[in-house]
C-alpha cells in the first residue's frame, strides 16, 4: 500500500474519531437538555444555541415541532414566519437529498442507529439552499415503546459542503484531464512497413483511425518535400513558390 494512500486512510480514521467524538457531546448535552423542567426549556435551548446551531424539539405524539430562533433565523426567516408544524422543514427539503434524508431519519427512529445524523440542503427564505449537518435523538418513548420525544441541532455547514463539492469537481475534471493524456502512451505496437497499430484487440489500424479513436487530434493531410521528390520528381517547389 502506498504512503498516500496510508495517509489518506489516516485522515479518514482521524475524521471518523472527530465525527463520533462530537456525536458523543451533541448526546450528552441533549440528555441534559431533555432532563429539564419545563420551566427550564428556554434555558437549555439557548446554551446549546451558543454554538450557532439551531434547535429543533419534535414531541412525535403531536407532531409538533419545536424549532429555535437560530433555527429559522439560518434560514432567513423570523419568529413569527415558522408555525410549529413538521412541514416547515420537510417542505424545505431538497428534492435530491429527501430520500436519503428520510432513510437516516427513520434507522434511527426504528433502533437502528444510536443518533440520527444526516447532510442536506433546506431552503431558504431568499430561494438559496443551505447546508445543514441534522443531528438528534431519541429522548423518550410512550407504553408501547414507540418515539415520543425526538431533540436534534442544525449546524450551519455550507461553506465547508461548498468546498467539499469543488474539490469533487477538480477532482474529476482532474482525473478525466488525465485520462485524455494518458489515451496514447504505453507501448504501441506499429508495423515496420505499413505503419499500422495493432490495438488492444489484436486488429491492425491505420495510424490516422487509431489516433481519431484515441484523441481529439484532426487530421490534415499534405505531402511532404521527401514524399514529393519521391512521387514527384518532375515537380519543383521551390520554382512554385518563387512564382
Amino acid at each position: 500500500m502506498s504512503k498516500q494512500k496510508i495517509q489518506s486512510l489516516n485522515e479518514e480514521v482521524l475524521g471518523l474519531k472527530q465525527e463520533i467524538s462530537s456525536l458523543k457531546l451533541l448526546a450528552s448535552r441533549l440528555t441534559e437538555a431533555a432532563s429539564h423542567s419545563q420551566d427550564k426549556e428556554t434555558s437549555w435551548i439557548f446554551a446549546i444555541e451558543g454554538n450557532m446551531d439551531g434547535v429543533w424539539d419534535w414531541n412525535a405524539a403531536t407532531n409538533q415541532v419545536f424549532f429555535s430562533s437560530r433555527w429559522k433565523e439560518m434560514l432567513g426567516f423570523s419568529d413569527d414566519e415558522i408555525s410549529s408544524s413538521p412541514e416547515e422543514w420537510d417542505n424545505r427539503l431538497h428534492p435530491e437529498d429527501r430520500e436519503r434524508v428520510y432513510q437516516d431519519l427513520n434507522d434511527h427512529l426504528e433502533g437502528k442507529t444510536p443518533f440520527y445524523h444526516n447532510e442536506h440542503r433546506l431552503l431558504c427564505k431568499d430561494g438559496s439552499y443551505l447546508w445543514v449537518l441534522d443531528r438528534g435523538k431519541i429522548f423518550s418513548w410512550d407504553n408501547e415503546g414507540k418515539p415520543q420525544r425526538i431533540v436534534g441541532t442544525h449546524t450551519d455547514i455550507h461553506i465547508r459542503k461548498e468546498a467539499e463539492l469543488e474539490n469533487q469537481r477538480l477532482v474529476l475534471e482532474l482525473s478525466e484531464a488525465l485520462d485524455k493524456v494518458n489515451l496514447l502512451s504505453g507501448f504501441l505496437p506499429i508495423c515496420a512497413s505499413c505503419k499500422n497499430i495493432r490495438d488492444d484487440k489484436g486488429y491492425w489500424n491505420k495510424i490516422e483511425s487509431y489516433i481519431s479513436e484515441h484523441s481529439e487530434a484532426e487530421f490534415s493531410h499534405a505531402i511532404c518535400p521527401a514524399c514529393t521528390k519521391k512521387l514527384y520528381p518532375g515537380l519543383d517547389l521551390k520554382n512554385e513558390k518563387d512564382d
